[in-house]
């Protein structure tokens, strides 16, 4: 005789950066040692392999997670914590101050649901000339973990990977190769390529402001955490 099956609750959550509503299930048993494994290895490439992996099992909806923006898959993945493991992340906190004498460490709870991705969303679009632009996405985790760590030149790759296409008063060119990309975007001044890699540097992230009071030494301070891992890796 088989046994029974158990049916996983499903919860609706949209991405931050379109909007768009998706249907998820929380990760099950299985999921959560390729979480804990990576984890432990504590190499960032394979932690973001494993939540890529877990995404794709547990979203229940058609979204390419390969192209989906860094802070769309961060903030999907503690959505999808927050059902699997509970809504609350608990965090031991040093002093913001490194210089201060109070080596202690606060222990402080934080709710998922008040960390928010920021709102500065842009469409992408960057004039470069009165004539001329580019159209950019923002990054996302297949892009960042296929850079080499011993490159020079990391977001200059980075910018080949995210380009759309390029625009004028009257044509869209989206068909060229990587190559093709790569030769045209040295063509641009320093001032043209500063325009481009603001737009990286501007990329919303998950944003989550603290403020606590130090029970060893009575000292009130603030932190701001930013990213997935600031939370909990």
């Amino acid at each position: 005789m088989s046994l029974p099956q158990l049916t996983a609750p499903e919860f609706v959550t949209k991405v931050p950066s379109t909007g768009k509503e998706i249907k998820y299930r929380p990760f099950l048993v299985r999921e959560e040692k390729i979480l804990l494994m990576a984890l432990e290895g504590g190499d960032e490439k394979e932690i973001g392999n494993a939540i890529i992996n877990i995404l794709s099992s547990c979203i229940i909806s058609e979204i390419n997670l390969d192209t989906l923006a860094t802070f769309d898959v961060e903030y999907l993945f503690l959505k999808l914590r927050s059902k699997s493991v509970g809504e609350v992340i608990e965090l031991k906190l040093a002093h913001s101050d490194k210089e201060t004498e109070c080596k202690h460490r606060t222990d402080v709870v934080i709710n998922i649901d008040d960390i928010k991705v920021s709102d500065n969303v842009s469409d992408g679009k960057i004039d470069l000339t009165s004539e001329l632009g580019i159209k950019l996405r923002y990054a996302g985790m297949k892009d960042v973990n296929s850079l080499d760590a011993n490159s020079t030149s990391q977001l200059f790759e980075l910018v080949v990977s995210c380009v759309e296409y390029i625009y004028d008063d009257s044509e869209v060119y989206d068909d060229f190769t990587r190559d093709e990309m790569s030769k045209w975007l040295e063509q641009l001044d320093t001032a043209q390529f500063k325009l481009i890699t603001d737009f990286f540097q501007a990329a919303p992230k998950l944003s989550h402001t603290i403020e606590w009071t130090c029970p060893e030494c009575g000292e009130k301070d603030e932190i701001v955490l930013e990213g997935m891992q600031s939370f909990f890796m």
